[in-house]
């Protein structure tokens, strides 16, 4: 399939995303990814893709831990931040340092901390399979959401009122099918590094 072709059908998959933070050698690294995934209950397990190119893939194969964290919509300029190279990704950013190591990122929707259990290898990335050590959950906060090469917001229906909820005009519900992004969703440019 041309790459072209599969980067256009993919990008219909709405996708949180994720900031992954990890530490290895004194050194902190940082990596948006909207590759992540719940994998297990029993036991708690999560997964996460990262491109062999990058250099937190060698934090996170090396060092063993990371940090998942799932940004809120306030946070869109940090997904435009750890998605590029940067002598320091980590400046302005508000963090702690956890217990396992890696950085936490103040006010995200949730954070996890992941030690790898298995990798497997996916073309161009690793798939880290990962137990989950702990996690916070934020409340009052809304995710960012990442579709068709943009950011947008959820709404849940069942929760809001026709005053706040987000419906589509007419002209927006005649783009299904399309491949017009509405403009709802086309908030800004979204680089996977």
């Amino acid at each position: 399939m041309d790459r072209n072709d599969f980067r256009r059908a993919v990008g219909h998959f709405a996708s949180g995303v994720t900031v992954v933070t990890a530490r290895h050698e004194g050194s902190d690294y940082g990596i948006t990814l909207s590759a992540m995934s719940s994998l297990s209950l029993d036991p708690p397990m999560v997964l996460i893709c990262v491109n062999r190119a990058a250099p937190s893939h060698d934090a996170i194969k090396n060092s063993g831990v990371f940090v998942a964290h799932l940004l809120a919509r306030h946070q869109r300029r940090l997904a435009g931040q750890f998605s590029r190279p940067a002598a320091n990704k980590f400046a302005g950013v508000t963090c702690t340092r956890s217990a396992a190591g890696p950085l936490v990122i103040a006010r995200t929707l949730a954070h996890f901390v992941c030690r790898v259990a298995h990798t497997v290898p996916g073309g161009t990335h690793t798939v880290f399979l990962s137990d989950m050590l702990s996690a916070e959950v934020a409340t009052g906060l809304e995710p960012l959401v990442y579709y068709q090469g943009g950011f947008g917001r959820f709404t849940e229906e069942s929760h809001t009122t026709p005053q706040t909820a987000y419906l589509p005009s007419e002209a927006e519900e005649d783009l299904v099918g399309t491949g017009v992004v509405p403009a709802a969703f086309r908030l800004g440019p979204f680089y996977l590094s």
